[in-house]
């Protein structure tokens, strides 16, 4: 897929006017307000038992954030789904279920209730549900199935996620809130498939696969909440598509291939009456609920750079006070965003945040590293991301989990 993390390094000078030369004119952010605050930087603690690296997967307005680690234990496979809160010390270790021996994160909601897998062997996988207090509990699997994973949970205690069979062939499921495991279907004929993504009203968004005259066919697809499933229409010109997000009023948001192309680097969208359109040339990350979109757009030189799009494909170019290549990770409802820019070598990355008026702010590292990324911001302008540092030079980066505070 196009816009794939890999920088390209490209003149200042050069990327503006090669992104000028591919969209036209279009409007760029404004530079940095020296007097406004900025967030402060803090690691978050690990587990005594904790390799020295760790990522973060969720953040919510109560200041709950997900993440993972590994823990120290020679000869195993064992990673470790945490959580911590912005409001108190220490951290959380989401356990295994009874018996099992690793944890990896999906997603958590408004309540702190997260979801996940639990692993009795690499192989060996079970969708789980934290409660608040760290309580986990199984969330039931078809018979016959080989494993499965729990991936997103709304704000109504819904969760989506999926399980294999006997083949290895991935099957969409859903679990309502009391438990109750939902088998979605997928379209007739098709064999295979995932839910992607739910929104707060109920709503999944996947994709269902089959095979036809000998080819394989991938549709994107919605499911009601009441588990009837519909192939979502592509829009004029695009061939091919991949759901990533739903809002909450039922938007719908993805990357699509143009017809006769060979990358997803389209934006494309549902309106909520099912309405697609292509809206832009780039990749997006994260889309708010007044459907502000954020993400990367490339220029005709392949460069990257911080982006914000209307719904109808207005762009605006988000400034990076560095002047090098930047990307867009997150915007919350008052228009906050946050990412990183390329640093002074490929991979050395620098947080940035982003003003709803457009301003560009560079944010403080940590004390690990001078390295950083910002990855997710709540309505409190709280800051997930992760620092990066190297156990030697030209080393692959390492991350560890941290945050930013107003």
């Amino acid at each position: 897929m196009a816009g794939s993390p890999t920088l390209r390094r490209a003149a200042p000078a050069a990327a503006a006017a090669a992104v000028a030369l591919l969209l036209g004119p279009v409007p760029t952010a404004a530079a940095a307000d020296p007097g406004a605050p900025v967030p402060t930087p803090y690691l978050l603690p690990l587990p005594a038992n904790a390799a020295p690296l760790s990522s973060v997967y969720g953040l919510n307005d109560a200041g709950d954030i997900l993440g993972e680690t590994y823990l120290n234990i020679p000869n195993r496979f064992a990673p470790r789904a945490l959580r911590w809160n912005t409001h108190r010390s220490g951290v959380t270790t989401l356990e295994p279920l009874p018996g099992e021996v690793a944890t990896r994160p999906g997603s958590l909601n408004a309540s702190g209730v997260a979801v996940g897998v639990s692993f009795a062997t690499l192989t060996d996988n079970h969708p789980v549900r934290w409660a608040a207090d760290g309580t986990p509990t199984a969330l039931e699997l078809p018979t016959g199935a080989r494993g499965g994973s729990a991936s997103r949970i709304n704000n109504a205690g819904v969760v989506i996620g999926g399980w294999y069979d006997s083949g290895y062939r991935s099957k969409p499921l859903k679990w309502q809130a009391d438990g109750t495991r939902v088998d979605l279907p997928l379209l007739p004929g098709d064999g295979t498939g995932s839910a992607s993504f739910i929104n707060d009203a109920g709503f999944v968004i996947g994709w269902s696969s089959g095979s036809v005259g000998g080819e394989s066919r991938t549709r994107t697809v919605i499911w009601s909440p009441s588990g009837d499933v519909t192939a979502l229409p592509l829009p004029p010109g695009i061939d091919a598509a991949g759901v990533v997000r739903i809002t909450n009023d039922g938007v719908i948001l993805g990357q699509g291939r143009r017809a006769g192309g060979t990358e997803f680097d389209r934006v494309v969208a549902w309106d909520a009456n099912g309405t697609a359109r292509d809206v832009a040339h780039g990749r997006l990350s994260s889309v708010n609920n007044a459907n502000t979109i954020v993400g990367t757009t490339f220029g005709a030189d392949h460069s990257e750079h911080a982006a914000r799009w209307t719904l109808d494909g207005a762009l605006t170019l988000l400034d990076d006070p560095a002047g090098r290549q930047a990307w867009a990770s997150t915007i919350n409802a008052a228009g906050t965003t946050v990412g990183f820019a390329e640093g002074p070598t490929p991979y050395r990355r620098t947080p940035v945040l982003w003003r709803p008026d457009g301003t560009a702010v560079p944010l403080p590292p940590s004390s690990l590293s001078p390295y950083a990324r910002a990855l997710l911001v709540n309505e409190s302008g709280v800051i997930a991301g992760d620092a990066t540092w190297y156990d030697a030079p030209n080393a692959q980066d390492l991350p560890r989990a941290m945050i930013w505070k107003p």
